[in-house]
This record gives C-alpha cells, sequence and structure tokens, in this order.
C-alpha cells in the first residue's frame, strides 16, 4: 500500500509559515487513502458557477476584458487562484480534455500532490472551485504515488500555490509539446476606429471569430514549434537550394535569412547562425499578442498586433493558407518588409516556407486541430460579414516538404 506522509500546518492565512513536516510510518503499509472523488466539469452543481467561454451570442465586452480574459498558447487549460480559497480553471481549446490532474506545490513543501482531478472538462469551459485544502483535513496523492495527509490551511497569500496540469489526453500531448509562451488577448484599442481616418482599418471581433482565432494560434505556435520546422528555419539557405532543385530552377530570392536593414545593391544583412537562433526565439517568446481582424485593403501588424481578414480566421487557417498571418505575426515579432522574414516578394521568404510547411502537418493530420467541423464557424452567417463554404484542405504534389519528407516526419 501506499506510504504516508503528515504533514502538519497551522491554521494561518500563509501556507509559507510551517509548524512540521516529518516521514510517518505510524500507519503502515496496510494505510487506506481517502483521495477526494473526481470531478466532471461537464456536469457541475450551479454553485460552481460553471460556464462556457466564446458562446456565439456572448456580449463581445467579455471577450475584451484583457484582465478577464487571456491565455499563454503553452497552456491553454489555465488554473489561477482566485481570492485566499479557491481557484478559477478555464480552457481556451475548441475541444476538451479528458483525465486532467491539476498539482499543487506550496513554497515549504518540495514535492507536488493532487489537488483535483477532472474526468472531463469541455471546450472553452470555465469554473470556480474551492481549495480543498482550507475545507479541512485530507490524504492527497503524490507524483510517486505516495500518500501526504494535510490538515486544514484557513487560507493562501496569492501565489503562495503553484499549480501544474498534466494528463493523458493525447490533445494535451500536444499543447505539451508547444514551445511558444505567447500570451493571447483580444483588445477594443484594435476595433474602434477613426471613421476620418479609416472606418474600415479595423474591424470589431466577435465570439465565433475569437474561437476560430484561438483555434488558429493554438495550431500556429504548435506549428513552428515543431522540430522540422526548427530545422527548417535554422537551415534556410538548405531550404531554398532543395526547393529550387525540386522545381528545377535556380534559387529564387535571398538563399538565406536577413533582417530589417535595406540591401544595398544586393547585398544584405544577411544573419548569423546565432542570429538566426535568436529570431526564431522572438516568434516563440512569452510577449502579448493582441489578434485582430481587419476590414480594409491591409492586414497589419507590429508591436503587441498580429491581425487578418474574416475569411482568414473562417475558413483560410483550416486549409493552411497562413501567408498573411505569417506575414503580421513577422511584424509583430519586430521584422520589417526588408527582411524575407516578412516579405514574400523576395522568394518567398519566411510566407512561403511557412505556408508550405502548415499545409504538409494538415496532411500528416499533426496540428491539435484539423477538423473545420469542431466549431463549424463557416455555418455562422449570423456572425459573418461573408458567405463561407466548409473549407476542404488539399495538397499540392509539388509542396517541397512533401516532395522531401514524403509523409514521413510527424511529431511522435
Amino acid at each position: 500500500m501506499k506510504k504516508t506522509i503528515s504533514y502538519l500546518l497551522p491554521f494561518a492565512l500563509f501556507a509559507s509559515i510551517l509548524v512540521g513536516c516529518s516521514d510517518d510510518d505510524s500507519k503502515g503499509d496496510n494505510y487506506n487513502a481517502n483521495y477526494l472523488p473526481s470531478i466532471d466539469a461537464s456536469n457541475l452543481p450551479v454553485g460552481n458557477q460553471p460556464m462556457t467561454m466564446f458562446e456565439d451570442d456572448e456580449n463581445s465586452s467579455k471577450m475584451y476584458d484583457n484582465k478577464d480574459r487571456w491565455f499563454r498558447v503553452n497552456q491553454p487549460m489555465q488554473i489561477l487562484q482566485k481570492g485566499k480559497d479557491s481557484v478559477q480553471i478555464s480552457l481556451y481549446s475548441p475541444v476538451g480534455l479528458t483525465d486532467v490532474k491539476v498539482y499543487a506545490k506550496l513554497a515549504n513543501y518540495d514535492k507536488r500532490f493532487l489537488v483535483y482531478q477532472f474526468s472531463k472538462v469541455p471546450a472553452f469551459h470555465r469554473s470556480f472551485h474551492q481549495l480543498p485544502l482550507v475545507e479541512g483535513k485530507h490524504d492527497y496523492q503524490l507524483e510517486n504515488g505516495k500518500t501526504v495527509t494535510i490538515d486544514k490551511i484557513d487560507g493562501f497569500s496569492s501565489g503562495a500555490i503553484q499549480f501544474s496540469v498534466e494528463s493523458s489526453d493525447p490533445l494535451f500531448a500536444k499543447f505539451k509539446k508547444i514551445k511558444s509562451a505567447r500570451l493571447v488577448q483580444f483588445s477594443t484599442q484594435y476595433h474602434l476606429n477613426n471613421p476620418a481616418d479609416d472606418p474600415n482599418k479595423y474591424l470589431p471581433m466577435n465570439p465565433v471569430l475569437a474561437k476560430e482565432a484561438i483555434t488558429m494560434i493554438i495550431n500556429f505556435s504548435y506549428a513552428i514549434s515543431h522540430p522540422l520546422y526548427y530545422d527548417t528555419f535554422m537551415n534556410f539557405d538548405r531550404y531554398k537550394r532543395e526547393q529550387a532543385a525540386a522545381a528545377g530552377t535556380e534559387v529564387n530570392g535571398a538563399l538565406n535569412w536577413h533582417g530589417n536593414a535595406d540591401d544595398v545593391d544586393g547585398v544584405y544583412d544577411y544573419l548569423t547562425k546565432a542570429q538566426i537562433e535568436q529570431a526564431y526565439n522572438t516568434y516563440i517568446d512569452s510577449r502579448t499578442l493582441n489578434m485582430a481582424m481587419v476590414g480594409g485593403g491591409s492586414a497589419w501588424g507590429g508591436g503587441a498586433l498580429a491581425s487578418q481578414w474574416e475569411s482568414g480566421y473562417v475558413t483560410g487557417h483550416w486549409v493552411g493558407e497562413m501567408s498573411v498571418w505569417s506575414h503580421e505575426y513577422s511584424h509583430h515579432s519586430g521584422y520589417s518588409h526588408s527582411s524575407n522574414l516578412a516579405n514574400s516578394g523576395q522568394g518567398g521568404g519566411q510566407q512561403e516556407m511557412l505556408t508550405d510547411f502548415y499545409k504538409y502537418l494538415i496532411s500528416l493530420n499533426d496540428l491539435p486541430f484539423i477538423d473545420p467541423d469542431i466549431l463549424k464557424g463557416y455555418t455562422k452567417t449570423k456572425y459573418l460579414s461573408g458567405a463561407y463554404k466548409k473549407p476542404v484542405f488539399k495538397i499540392n504534389p509539388k509542396n517541397p516538404f512533401l516532395v522531401k519528407y514524403k509523409g514521413e516526419g510527424k511529431w511522435n
């Protein structure tokens, strides 16, 4: 049976105040731990305040509240402490998760213990849960399968508990592979236009489009975290030569990545390997990303902003048409039109390479979300300005990644 550790804490607001913590064998190997029951988040009592975020008819003001709606792309399952005795769980995903384990780590105890286990967490779910630590004395399972018994604690100061999430769900395994830590949000600053300037420069998002945008940015973040993408990014010159050889042509455009300095007589500021690594790291760092929608003749990106047209959110990303998004994301990451990291006129650059790679991942079924009927955004005409058909993906047999890898290279 599982060994039990007796972990004694006083009735104190600050969990860092410790009276004693010691191994205790007195309960013996036959001790039967009494763990807290698993929770089905799809069937919660009203008192838990369960809700579905981004319902189609939800007021957009909720989506624009950056203090309430935000997530990091590598942590779609979000656990936040609320007050001294509760947590808020939110899942920023168009598909739910099963077998979700939430571990807690206290500052004065060096082991993680299972504080919540959810059998199901629905798509875009949010609910609130009291910490069992403040309810009374309970047994908790450690990561190593042993048991820790923790006495009642009256409450916790902000940040006193570190939460982490694990799951056996295959979708969660894909989330875990995402290297990018972008903080994603939507903001009214990109939707309150000055009509005298350009009334169509930015258009309002709505929950239907926001769900598509969230789905897309998780897929995109997975793609740029992929080892095949990293290998191609770091060896762009090899990619360009292979692309030309497969097409039977000379290399089109710049052979190597170059930065923002304007070329002088065809001589660019070509990046060194160290600079290329740094450039890659700007794509996956932890800065804030505001996702917006435009309606005029141009999409925009730079600073915290990356945007595209409605069609890109509703249908484009499902068929791998990621050129515009890649372009604006590169601006958001600090690259200008003088760099082939954000210029498709120089032999395709990042826009073409990323788009071909993204389509190859779709063909391999190697993205977190592949099926447009997960959201059926294209059917929700009430919330769209255009008319759309169900996007149907096809890959060009001359796709350079398909030509080179021939269906291999899936991120196992």
